[in-house]
């Protein structure tokens, strides 16, 4: 939540802090005999909110408010996204291994899945702003939109580019014992061809004079882009999804959904 608050006191958006409070059926189901065991939940959940809710507004999110909607998280946070219309989802990634997976599996995958605007997934505690950022693209339609929202969120960090390139079915041609001579020419013509794309991108006029360091690193991106997140100390990896809108998990990139569950640091879904 303070990292919600950080950016949305430097934009100076609104902030809206939701909580999906169970429905009596729910209670009932569980904690039969318990009568006013719900009129306690909601309160220390009416309590917990407004302490955050404070808490955002002592980081200069003076626009901050909190809601406690009745129902099962998925149905709150569709009728959330449908009234409130966020430019940006945050949400917490908590536990590690298979415990972060089973988490993100549930709630916020389906936000993942779901959500029509960018979603930000964090992992570590907030000191501050981003200071580094790491723009993963796979240099096709959506690697400006990217590269951007890595300069948006990122505003007063450092702002690296990556691309991860190979030889087309590179794997499977090593496993069939293609020659490594031939696998060799093959990658570097898709060496080749990723710098000049990569010089496209950068040569919007929109980005002159702002200082972005880019990097063509051969092999996989859900080993590159971990390895040089690490190498760089990146805050934050920028990736995009693979699509637009509402679309469904099926549809979704591999590379942003390992990097949503297993990423070292936050990272940005555009």
């Amino acid at each position: 939540m303070r990292r919600a608050a950080i950016i949305a006191a430097r934009e100076d958006a609104e902030l809206l802090v939701t909580h999906a409070f169970p429905r009596q059926s729910a209670f009932d189901a569980v904690f039969a005999g318990e009568h006013d065991l719900q009129d306690r939940m909601r309160a220390l959940a009416e309590e917990n909110l407004a302490a955050q809710i404070k808490a955002a507004q002592s980081c200069g999110a003076t626009r901050a408010r909190g809601e406690i909607l009745t129902g099962s998280a998925r149905r709150v946070l569709a009728e959330t996204s449908d009234i409130f219309r966020p430019d940006l989802w945050v949400i917490g990634a908590h536990g590690s291994g298979l415990l972060q997976q089973f988490l993100l599996g549930g709630t916020a995958a389906h936000i993942l899945n779901k959500a029509s605007c960018p979603v930000l997934v964090t992992r570590r505690a907030v000191e501050g702003d981003y200071r580094r950022a790491l723009a993963a693209v796979d240099l096709g339609p959506r690697s400006e939109a990217v590269l951007r929202a890595a300069l948006i969120v990122a505003k007063h960090a450092g702002v690296k580019l990556l691309h991860a390139y190979a030889a087309p079915f590179e794997a499977k041609l090593r496993n069939k014992r293609f020659p490594e001579t031939e696998i060799k020419r093959l990658a570097e013509r898709e060496f080749l061809v990723a710098q000049r794309n990569l010089d496209a991108l950068l040569a919007d006029p929109e980005l002159v004079g702002i200082d972005i360091e880019s990097e063509l690193s051969h092999g996989k991106p859900n080993t590159v882009v971990p390895d040089a997140a690490r190498a760089l100390g990146a805050d934050v990896i920028v990736v995009g999804r693979h699509g637009g809108g509402r679309i469904r998990e099926s549809l979704i990139g591999s590379v942003p959904r390992f990097l949503a569950y297993y990423a070292p640091c936050d990272v940005l879904v555009v």
